[in-house]
């Protein structure tokens, strides 16, 4: 049925002369109640598509589209629409290269060239993709609305879904701290990273004209991203000692933590590389540390006001405000909670996926990471699910594994990788990172498309290094 009018085919409509004469009776009856264009058109009409909508086009979202075009064959007759507010899928791992990239030998240095090793633009994504069956809109969404199946975006667009699939992330979270929102600077998307990148150039130009006589830089928050990013300035003042641009008196920067270490989730021997690669590069560590207000050009920690001429915040993560609007059931913290199945709970065909949603390990009973890793998985299982739902068939479970493999770059042409038994670092961890990079293009992109971004990419990023 498709709102209430029963699908009627031509070889069905001619066969109507062999049937009884109360079905002709019907079909006469139909055609009165209905103008006859439109009865025509009712009867030439063919089943809709089904119509899966995804919101987000980050690691989730765009793994979610493209493990539904593998599964084509199966789903037959189906289209999906990407839904994002901004123009481009970054890969979000690589921003703190775009902070410094080449920033000491040109400030000026190409915005598009910088972008080329980390954005991948949505609009031209379907027809790289050469998918018929993908199609992308650029909207903020403020809504949706689960028993008229639809999806409100800010310009006052109303999209319809069979099946929905959430991946909107998540927002940075501030917890409360006067001042990080006014005076901090973030390193969640491109413009946090253009941001940091800026003030770092002013910064940098008032030294060498002697308008500043010394930089101090505080990030707050050590975990992968706070800790990768202070051991990129790290690595970046060091070069610029070594070529004789600044003095190493006369800058400091300062990982600040609140827990007892840095990268807290990882083995006790990761970390333990890890904070002796940080103070090689110069890193000052303050651990046990809480940051109580932020203010311009200072940080007021429980031990003390720090100097801060920039200030990079990446204290954590916290759901959007906008998933409060949705209508569904959220867990004490304001995340979605999810099925093994990825499936909300209380929802028939809404899925939500990575920082959103709220999946609960069954073997121990926490939350999966907030990491790609883990996003792109759960992206598998969704596409699984929604062609097994059509065929109707049960659907699988998501099961995480009991280690997530991660490799961490902690400035130069060094990095740490963590296998959970074992661990690679220095140089070797560095190129499986770089190898890593690569092998996420390759998974969104054709292989000479993601092998032209990657290197791209890395002929920028490697003067940092």
């Amino acid at each position: 049925m498709n709102g209430g009018i029963p699908y009627i085919s031509w070889t069905w409509f001619n066969t109507l002369g062999a049937c009884d004469a109360r079905v002709r009776t019907l079909v006469h009856s139909a055609r009165s109640r209905y103008r006859t264009d439109t009865f025509l058109m009712l009867v030439m009409h063919t089943p809709p598509q089904h119509h899966i909508v995804i919101l987000g086009a980050g690691f989730g979202g765009l793994r979610t589209a493209l493990e539904l075009e593998k599964r084509r064959a199966r789903l037959k007759d189906f289209h999906v629409t990407l839904i994002d507010k901004r123009s481009e899928h970054v890969y979000t791992p690589l921003l703190y290269e775009v902070s410094t990239g080449a920033l000491h030998d040109n400030q000026k240095f190409c915005v598009g060239e910088l972008c080329s090793g980390v954005a991948v633009p949505l609009e031209a994504y379907p027809q790289a993709m050469r998918s018929k069956r993908l199609t992308f809109k650029r909207g903020e969404v403020t809504g949706i609305d689960p028993k008229k199946k639809e999806v409100h975006l800010k310009d006052g667009t109303r999209i319809s879904y069979d099946d929905l699939v959430v991946a909107l992330g998540s927002a940075v979270s501030t917890f409360g701290i006067p001042g990080v929102n006014e005076h901090a600077l973030f390193m969640k998307c491109l413009a946090d990273a253009f941001r940091v990148r800026q003030r770092l150039a002013e910064f940098l130009g008032a030294y060498v004209e002697g308008k500043e006589k010394r930089v101090e830089i505080v990030v707050g928050g050590a975990g992968p991203t706070g800790t990768e990013t202070a051991a990129e300035l790290g690595n970046f003042f060091d070069r610029l000692v070594k070529n004789g641009i600044i003095k190493r008196k006369d800058y400091e920067i300062r990982l600040v933590e609140a827990a007892p270490d840095i990268l807290g989730i990882y083995p006790e021997k990761f970390r333990v590389h890890a904070r002796a690669r940080l103070e090689t590069i110069g890193v000052i560590l303050m651990t046990n540390t809480k940051i109580l207000e932020v203010k311009k050009k200072q940080v007021v920690t429980d031990k003390g006001e720090i100097n801060a001429d920039v200030m990079i915040w990446s204290g954590g993560i916290r759901p959007l405000d906008v998933v409060k609007t949705f209508g569904l059931a959220l867990d004490e913290k304001g995340w979605i909670p999810v099925e093994p199945s990825v499936l909300v709970k209380g929802q028939k065909d809404i899925w939500a996926i990575g920082d959103v949603a709220a999946f609960l390990d069954p073997k121990t009973g926490k939350r999966v990471p907030a990491l790609a890793q883990a996003t792109t998985k759960e992206a598998s299982v969704v596409a699984e699910n929604v062609t097994r739902r059509l065929e109707r068939k049960r659907p699988m479970a998501f099961h995480p594994p009991s280690h997530w493999v991660t490799a961490i770059p902690l400035g130069g042409a060094y990095g740490l990788v963590d296998f959970g038994s074992w661990s690679l670092r220095g140089r070797l961890g560095y190129f499986v990172r770089k190898a890593a990079d690569f092998f996420y293009f390759f998974s969104i992109l054709p292989f000479g498309q993601a092998f032209r971004m990657w290197l791209k990419g890395t002929n920028v990023y490697i003067k940092n290094d």
